[in-house]
């Protein structure tokens, strides 16, 4: 290439190597195999984005190219120079994740080629939204082509995100427009926000080596989040472990990158055996692999024949390029520009995150067809059945209130969509709830973000705080409550029941102990239920007892607060109440539940009046005379040994005392265990 004319003015230079740039985006190189895109980056930035020797032999990129374009101070944005020939596709997709920007290389002497056309829909599909087109190799042709080509070039746009983008007419060779197009290509990139996504750190893999001594070395372009020098990643699919020992962003070393950033890890870890291009670096625990994705595409316009059910497909995501077969879920095929819900199975397992966008290419005759966006992801070994799907689909769509065209302009990094996705995954991943970190982990959101959610979900009621750092969506909390006051008064109204075993009725319903905590707080709170130890004592159990069955339960009651310590043993109650062993069985438990009566044994019980009398006693005596006897003490109520050792041994448990022999004393602390009236 010759070097330009001094009168061509040239970009900032290139910073010292003591400095570290600020990167204000990413922008990329577009178009058909020689059009110019190498040589216009080189212009650029004065890197040789071809460094590999087969590249260099025969004129083409086949691996991405990155090199930093300085535009003055410390600014500078990453140039990623992507292939065009049609055999490295896969790398042109792998090059736009992340881009903000775009450069449309199209060679005046060619025009508008096969490679152009499927360049532009992949960076559509895959969420290019800005961009400028360089009208390279302007001096192989005469100045009323290059007009003709511009006028080509506008009406073709016209039906792309690219419609009324600037086209710069350049030579590379003589540097004639050089001067406009670098002006166009600023402007554009000053005048687009910052990009700053807040997320988890992911990057996929575009190369990797073993550098012995120092580990592997990984690069690729952040697609997400932040990372630092010493933080820990793991690498997926494989879920190896390593550390960040060092990075490099554009070939100068830093202490931390971010998202849209070009990098080079240098990632020390055990293995010996090099990482594999298509792997993502993350921070360890987001990311699993899955061979099953639920998805939305978006067919191509030139899509020809349709796409049809159970097709054989290629699949690209990141860097990774897997086959497989794509499951239309609605139609049997696909025309062009048409948007349907599927299921892709793959033939091997890829690490993505719901929301990616991805590829989707014919292996024969080799074209796109489609992109589109994951909705869910399975991790189970077979795919579900379509209805089943569907119906996972269709409810999550209409839940996030999203469709065919908003999908594919989401902006992921919204609060509003944050919020929306998290009620979602409480509504269906964790339907009894979940701590937010377990929220972070299933979203593949920074705990900052979930708990800024979370904050707001709970002002406006959408979502419950349950205590413990537990949080449930509130609409399946209130059904969760409904369905335990159900069984309550099933067992009452149904069962004649007047008690329920907690036990029981925690092994029926396999909830987490936070959800239980907070039901059983509302139960008492609104007088649904009382709680004693593990049994629950139900609300207007003694109301709904038929008149005799009242008249038998006071029977009882009376019995045991008339005869006190000499009460009878519970089999001794149908003689003496006229009731069946069953009837008065039953109203026992529900008297000594509900606290009117104590069971001190199995055959020892006593009325709560009787039973706070004695421990009375008990505390009195040992407080005057430092111990309590076990054999004086039946003296002390005038009764029986055998109610003398239940009532001390009761005690004994309550921990209001401590056996010594045959002698008691006080617990310490004994005041927090005392029975209350």
């Amino acid at each position: 290439m010759s070097p330009l004319p001094s009168t061509v003015r040239r970009p900032p230079g290139l910073l010292t190597k003591e400095q570290d740039p600020d990167v204000v985006m990413m922008v990329c190189t577009a178009g058909h195999v020689d059009h110019g895109k190498t040589s216009l980056v080189k212009l650029l930035t004065g890197c040789n984005t071809d460094k590999l020797k087969a590249e260099q032999d025969r004129g083409m990129t086949i691996e991405l190219g990155f090199a930093p374009c300085f535009l003055g101070g410390n600014e500078c944005v990453g140039i990623v120079d992507v292939p065009g020939h049609e055999s490295f596709i896969r790398n042109m997709v792998a090059g736009v994740s992340g881009i903000d920007l775009c450069v449309l290389v199209i060679a005046a002497d060619d025009g508008i080629m096969p490679q152009t056309v499927e360049h532009v829909q992949i960076m559509e599909l895959l969420g290019v939204r800005r961009g400028i087109v360089a009208l390279t190799k302007i001096d192989l042709v005469p100045e009323e082509m290059v007009a003709q080509r511009v006028e080509e070039i506008a009406a073709y746009l016209q039906t792309t995100f690219l419609a009324g983008s600037s086209i710069c007419p350049v030579s590379s060779e003589t540097g004639a427009g050089f001067f406009e197009f670098y002006d166009v290509l600023v402007k554009a990139i000053r005048s687009l926000q910052k990009q700053r996504r807040e997320g988890v750190f992911r990057m996929p893999i575009e190369r990797s080596f073993l550098q012995p001594g120092f580990g592997a070395i990984v690069t690729g372009v952040a697609i997400a989040g932040r990372i630092s020098v010493g933080d820990a990643v793991e690498i997926v699919p494989g879920h190896r472990i390593g550390k960040v020992r060092g990075m490099q962003r554009f070939l100068r070393s830093t202490g931390e990158a971010e998202y849209a950033q070009c990098l080079a890890l240098n990632i020390a870890e055990p293995g010996k055996e090099a990482f594999e291009r298509g792997q993502i670096v993350s921070l360890p625990g987001y990311l699993r692999e899955s061979a099953i994705f639920h998805v939305r595409i978006q067919t191509v316009s030139e899509v020809s024949p349709p796409l049809r059910n159970a097709e054989a497909i290629k699949f690209h995501i990141g860097t990774a390029e897997e086959v497989g077969k794509v499951y239309l879920l609605e139609d049997a095929e696909l025309g062009a520009s048409a948007s349907a819900l599927a299921t892709i199975q793959l033939n091997r397992p890829v690490a993505a995150v719901a929301y990616d966008r991805f590829i989707l290419r014919r292996a024969s005759p080799h074209a796109t067809i489609a992109g589109g966006r994951i909705l869910d992801i399975v991790y189970e070994p077979h795919r579900p059945p379509k209805k089943h799907a569907l119906e996972i689909l269709r409810t999550q769509e209409a839940f996030l209130g999203i469709d065919s065209k908003t999908l594919f302009a989401l902006d992921t990094g919204d609060e509003t969509f944050a919020m929306r996705l998290i009620q979602h995954r409480l509504k269906t991943v964790f339907r009894h709830g979940a701590t937010a970190d377990a929220l972070a982990h299933a979203t593949v959101m920074t705990p900052a973000m979930v708990e800024r959610s979370l904050d707001a979900l709970v002002k406006e009621g959408s979502v419950s705080a349950m205590g413990e750092g537990a949080f449930i969506d509130s609409q399946t909390y209130r059904e969760s409550l409904d369905e335990v006051v159900a069984r309550l008064n099933h067992a009452r109204d149904v069962e004649g029941a007047m008690t329920v075993t907690l036990s029981a009725l925690r092994q029926s319903l396999d909830w987490p102990d936070a959800l239980w905590k907070r039901v059983r707080r509302e139960l008492e709170d609104r007088k649904l239920a009382e709680f004693r130890g593990n049994q629950i004592v139900l609300q207007g159990a003694e109301s709904s007892l038929r008149a005799d069955e009242r008249l038998l339960l006071g029977k009882i009651l009376g019995i045991y607060r008339e005869q006190g310590f000499h009460s009878p043993r519970p089999e001794e109650l149908p003689e003496l109440t006229g009731g069946t062993p069953a009837q008065t069985e039953r109203l026992l438990e529900f008297l000594c539940h509900d606290g009117r009566l104590v069971r001190l044994a199995k055959n020892v019980v006593l009325s709560r009046e009787h039973c706070l009398k004695a421990q009375e006693l008990v505390i009195s005596i040992i407080q005057e005379k430092g111990v309590l006897d076990s054999a004086d003490f039946k003296y002390a109520i005038d009764s029986s040994r055998k109610y003398a050792l239940s009532i001390l041994d009761f005690f004994d448990a309550r921990h209001v005392t401590v056996r010594q022999g045959n002698d008691r004393k006080l617990a310490p602390n004994y005041q927090r265990n005392v029975l209350t009236p």
